[in-house]
């Protein structure tokens, strides 16, 4: 059957059939603009990335899965101990920069955690369904977040606030993703980027580190950006052409709880729930245990300590996006050099015009 249009992320069903045509269109012209690139030399373009809806792919369409750690790799290696990374990760969602941020619960007496929240949903999609249906908006936070949230707390005077009161902390819920890097659009534009074949001094490049630093996409100390850049460049390498998988997102891959103890002896998975997104697509879950087991998540232990942060949960979280290769051999780009350090460009941490010019031409308008 052939590809006519991208789904919303996770194959979530927010949306109408408006706002999910409106959707695929926003994420196409997302893929076209970072092939694109303008033009620039040793930015874009990048001929091997490719939009499925404008150049299906051939019979042998391969899916691959990357995955990398929650826990921010920043924090762990600037810190001293694990107990300091955890707090300064638990701080602040501004240092949580592995596309998956997260909120946690206390116990008003004992002060124990009693529920962790996380989320890998990028900030656009919640801007779509604010401009389409914002009191869909309303009563997810309401469901997800907070029964108590309101219209108020979420709008200003019209506009879709990202970083709202139930929106904007470690402690008081986590909706979508607010770290700057953690957009939709700096994934698009890393894998873009990563499809261009480096090379220096007549060497081709193949390391993490040293494809990153050449070819100027994202930060070089997270989990992430290197690890999704490398191994998006070993499929070019192969001389394929490359996109993002259907639904273009970022996923919870799934929890390890290995080295995990409870305090009945019941399985430490039982406690994990995936509550948006598809069990392969999964975008929000939560980390609780029902009141009836007579204990709390701060009386499980890991590796012998009890649950105090959240952040010691991420440690044992994968977090994912799905590439797509096609016409595995077939592709004829040469290699390029270095970005020169004058034209070093980040990650795009959003595409804001295009989103308002596909939701202009849907008769709607983006509130912030």
């Amino acid at each position: 059957m052939p590809f006519t249009q991208f789904d919303p992320p996770g194959f979530l069903d927010d949306l109408d059939a408006n706002g999910k045509r409106e959707w695929s269109k926003w994420i196409s012209a997302q893929i076209d603009s970072a092939r694109d690139r303008n033009g620039k030399p040793y930015v874009g373009p990048r001929p091997q990335f490719f939009n499925p809806l404008t150049s299906p792919p051939a019979a042998d369409a391969v899916e691959k899965d990357i995955t990398w750690t929650a826990f921010p790799r920043i924090v762990k290696i600037s810190s001293i101990s694990d107990k300091q990374r955890w707090r300064r990760a638990d701080s602040s969602r501004d240092v949580q920069d592995e596309y998956c941020e997260w909120s946690v619960s206390r116990d008003a007496h004992t002060d124990k955690v009693t529920r962790a929240t996380f989320t890998t949903e990028g900030p656009e999609y919640w801007e779509f369904l604010a401009a389409v249906d914002p009191d869909k908006v309303v009563a997810l936070y309401q469901k997800y977040v907070n029964p108590a949230a309101t219209n108020s707390d979420l709008f200003d005077q019209g506009h879709y606030v990202r970083r709202n009161k139930w929106n904007n902390s470690t402690t008081n819920g986590a909706m979508h993703l607010i770290q700057g890097a953690n957009t939709l659009g700096a994934e698009i534009e890393l894998a873009a980027a990563a499809t261009l074949i480096r090379q220096k001094q007549g060497q081709v490049l193949t390391g993490e580190q040293e494809l990153i630093m050449c070819g100027a996409y994202g930060e070089a100390e997270r989990n992430s950006d290197p690890h999704i850049g490398a191994l998006v460049n070993e499929l070019a390498r192969m001389k394929a052409d490359m996109t993002l998988a259907n639904p273009v997102g970022l996923c919870i891959a799934g929890l390890s709880v290995a080295g995990w103890q409870t305090p009945d002896g019941s399985n430490p998975l039982d406690y994990w729930e995936i509550v948006r997104g598809s069990a392969q697509k999964a975008l929000r879950a939560v980390y609780d245990v029902p009141s009836s087991k007579g204990f709390v998540v701060g009386d499980i232990k890991i590796n012998g300590q009890n649950i105090d942060f959240g952040g010691q949960i991420a440690d044992f979280i994968s977090i994912k996006l799905t590439g797509l290769a096609t016409r595995i051999g077939a592709a004829a780009a040469s290699p390029v050099g270095c970005v020169p350090q004058q034209a070093h460009v980040a990650a795009v941490a959003a595409e804001t015009p295009a989103v308002e010019q596909v939701l202009s031409r849907a008769g709607l308008r983006l509130r912030r």
